[in-house]
């Protein structure tokens, strides 16, 4: 047999874990001198490059949780109340329950009310749903600007909602989405169901 067909043999036997058994020894085991360096140690490579990975650096908490990470044992009222005021909103605590990934986005709550602000936005538009108590809102610090620091949406989560609004930025070829917001509340839910996702990729 020929030094090529032993190793190919070896080959074939090594993968089915009998190389021992027939006797290819390690003098086969590694590719010829002569052949070039294209050979594949995947696992080994792959093995090696796993264990000499720095640990992922834990996302940082945001109100003691992960904002895409949402919290599913709040209550939220399911008795219709009245519209929080404006300035009752400037002391929310965060939604979490609320699943967010956009690092520009943030939910609050106050009852069964829900405001969801994106920075950097220019518009928030009800893509799908009821419009009922939707609000919208824009803010501006200078005064002569006419590009908002940041937009938001308002609205009650009622049992049989199921609504979706889109959040513009701008870009040179002007408003595109920039995060969507979907908000679903079916009869056999324990609670809302609400999330922010970034969609633009900073173009």
């Amino acid at each position: 047999m020929s030094r090529w067909n032993e190793m190919g043999l070896c080959a074939v036997l090594a993968g089915l874990s009998l190389a021992a058994a027939t006797g290819c020894g390690e003098a086969h085991a590694g590719p010829p001198k002569d052949r070039g360096k294209d050979y594949d140690h995947g696992a080994a490579s792959a093995s090696a490059s796993a264990s000499a990975a720095p640990p992922e650096p834990p996302a940082p908490l945001v109100d003691g949780h992960h904002a895409w990470a949402p919290t599913f044992d709040v209550a939220v009222p399911e008795t219709a109340s009245d519209p929080p005021a404006k300035d009752d909103w400037a002391t929310a605590p965060a939604a979490g329950e609320v699943r967010v990934t956009d690092p520009f986005c943030r939910a609050q709550r106050l009852r069964e009310w829900y405001r969801l602000t994106c920075k950097l936005g220019q518009r928030v538009e009800l893509i799908s749903g009821r419009r009922e108590g939707v609000s919208f809102g824009c803010f501006i610090s200078a005064r002569e600007s006419t590009f908002c620091d940041e937009v938001w949406v308002i609205f009650p989560a009622r049992r049989g909602d199921s609504r979706s609004f889109d959040f513009l930025g701008w870009s040179k070829w002007g408003p595109e989405p920039d995060a969507i917001a979907t908000e679903q509340f079916l009869p056999g839910d324990p609670g809302p169901l609400i999330s922010i996702q970034g969609i633009r990729w900073g173009f």
